[in-house]
């Protein structure tokens, strides 16, 4: 195996190098990482109980639902027992299905 004398190294273009030095970067990371990395990876999304929460903490939990359409849910529980899907809290006025799209992780009934 020949090696290079630090004279001879001036005459490789620096751009050269520095493709070099970015493929062996990028080659050294890729090696580091495999496609099961994805599925490891979880977010942990802070969860409401819906038939236990108050309006404030259901209105700071949820996004998109504000105060007066926190206390509908609570009020609507209040008035017609707990919750046991997703879909009958569309029965509340103002809860569509679009909030609850964006809110599905962050609900719990238990």
């Amino acid at each position: 195996m020949k090696f290079f004398t630090v004279s001879q190294l001036s005459v490789i273009p620096k751009s050269f190098l520095f493709s070099l030095l970015l493929t062996l970067s990028w080659a050294s990371t890729a090696q580091d990482f495999d496609g099961d990395s994805l599925n490891a990876i979880s977010v942990e999304v802070e969860q409401v109980n819906i038939n236990h929460a108050d309006a404030p903490t259901i209105a700071r939990m949820l996004d998109g639902v504000g105060m007066s359409r926190a206390q509908a849910i609570v009020n609507f529980r209040d008035e017609y027992g707990e919750f046991a899907s997703l879909e009958e809290l569309m029965l509340v006025n103002g809860v569509g299905e679009v909030t609850l799209r964006n809110n599905e992780a962050r609900i719990s009934f238990e």
